[in-house]
């Protein structure tokens, strides 16, 4: 079953389906934006290995909520540039991406919890990601310090 969403849009026309309407309660707003199939390209592969990183540690529920404490203040104080985050893989991509432009030489198929831990890499936290400039500040971004 898919839903229809019936909205007065001036001047637009979605009879073909190329366009995706949804509703975002982060933002508060609904937003319309293009149908897009994503090429397969390298960036696919090295996202693809961060998330499956993820799954293969499994995040822990506290650093998760640091993500969305994070998604809120930095909501809060940078929405006026017009790029908010609305979900915790946008904060821990761009943190991962990040370390990986310092540190070439991981290889995130053997990366451990523990070795992030005992090597000090900027990804172990929220704090660390700020501290290590990979992150924006935010109020009381030192209290988000829960480990990966």
């Amino acid at each position: 079953m898919k839903p229809k969403v019936n909205m007065n849009i001036p001047q637009f026309d979605n009879k073909d389906g190329n366009y995706v309407i949804y509703y975002n309660s982060k933002l508060d707003k609904y937003i319309v934006r293009r149908k897009v199939v994503p090429k397969q390209t390298i960036n696919n592969k090295l996202m693809k290995e961060i998330f499956n990183f993820a799954k293969r540690i499994g995040l822990s529920e506290e650093f998760l909520e640091d993500c969305r404490k994070y998604i809120q203040r930095y909501n809060r104080e940078y929405h006026s540039q017009g790029k908010p985050m609305s979900t915790w893989p946008n904060v821990y991509l761009k943190v991962m991406r990040e370390m990986l432009k310092d540190y070439p030489d991981l290889d995130l198929k053997k990366l451990t919890r523990e070795e992030i831990i005992k090597k000090n890499l900027p990804c172990q936290s929220i704090t660390s990601a700020i501290e290590a400039g990979y992150l924006d500040k935010v109020r009381d971004w030192q209290q988000l310090t829960a480990f990966i």
